[in-house]
């Protein structure tokens, strides 16, 4: 899967851009603030959609106009593809549109067209950081590799909204607990598919992480567990409504699993030094960029 040709249009600070790859390895040099991180930030969103970075599409669109272009030239099985992914400022809100070889498709529709292992400088905090950092490294993972995934993470995305809302509404006494019942069991539905591709995820990663970090941390021994609901989530989302109630929030279901990380058979987390929690990021990088490829 190559780049070969990448378009900027008043994306962050590039008013135009427009840069041919060379077969092999392409290197980015220059001082600080000149847009290495942005131009690599639009090759993530042909992968992923969306930036993995900005926290408003509004901050994507460049000083020059009220609209920003992205467009690729991207290779995949010997197939050519061009990629587009356009933002347009309408009031408070932002527009996007994304093409595949002129044809419109939706967001959850873009990711597997053309596939990507990124490595923020954040990413050094995956073991030491909390459960989303986690989640997040797997949820880009599986966009890319899963057909399917970035639908059911949508999906599910939207069954917490409503069903959280409606927490709050049968508190207030503004609705009946029964109507928590078609929530419910959509969130163990859509939920029990995202479960699955996550702990299928980690079965895959976790030998070849562990044969990375062997390597390069001198015969360490890495391994990683994924720490998703109960079994039964059905009885589980059932049993936790009076707690859900009182928080306002749904306590059971992917959006609380985590990935354990462990350095000779302890939670790295809490006991793994800097150095070796930045090494077992770069071993799950490794064991990522494997998947990614295949």
């Amino acid at each position: 899967m190559l780049l070969r040709r990448l378009l900027l249009r008043n994306h962050r600070n590039y008013a135009h851009l427009d840069i041919s790859m060379e077969p092999g390895v392409n290197v980015f040099l220059g001082a600080n603030g000149q847009g290495k991180t942005n131009l690599l930030e639009s090759v993530a969103m042909l992968a992923l959609s969306a930036s993995p970075r900005a926290r408003r599409e509004v901050e994507l669109v460049g000083p020059v106009a009220a609209a920003s272009r992205i467009e690729a030239e991207v290779e995949s099985s010997g197939r050519r593809m061009e990629l587009v992914i356009a933002l347009n400022v309408e009031g408070e809100r932002v527009r996007r549109t994304i093409e595949v070889d002129g044809a419109r498709r939706r967001a959850v529709d873009l990711p597997g067209h053309f596939r990507v292992t990124l490595f923020w400088p954040d990413d050094l905090g995956l073991v030491k950081a909390g459960p989303d950092q986690r989640r997040r490294f797997l949820n880009q993972l599986l966009v890319q590799v899963q057909p399917g995934y970035a639908r059911a993470l949508s999906g599910l995305r939207r069954i917490l909204e409503q069903r959280n809302s409606l927490l709050k509404r049968i508190a207030a006494g503004e609705a009946a607990a029964d109507e928590l019942d078609v929530w419910n069991a959509e969130l163990v539905r859509v939920g029990t598919e995202v479960v699955d591709a996550r702990a299928s995820a980690v079965n895959e990663l976790a030998p070849e992480a562990a044969r990375c970090h062997a390597e390069i941390g001198s015969g360490e021994r890495l391994e990683i567990q994924y720490l998703g609901p109960p079994e039964d989530m059905a009885a589980a989302v059932h049993n936790s409504l009076a707690e859900d109630l009182r928080r306002g929030s749904t306590s059971i279901g992917p959006h609380r699993d985590d990935l354990r990380v462990l350095l000779g058979g302890q939670d790295a987390r809490g006991y793994g030094s800097q150095g070796q929690q930045r090494t077992a990021v770069v071993s799950l990088k490794l064991a990522e960029a494997d998947l990614v490829a295949r």
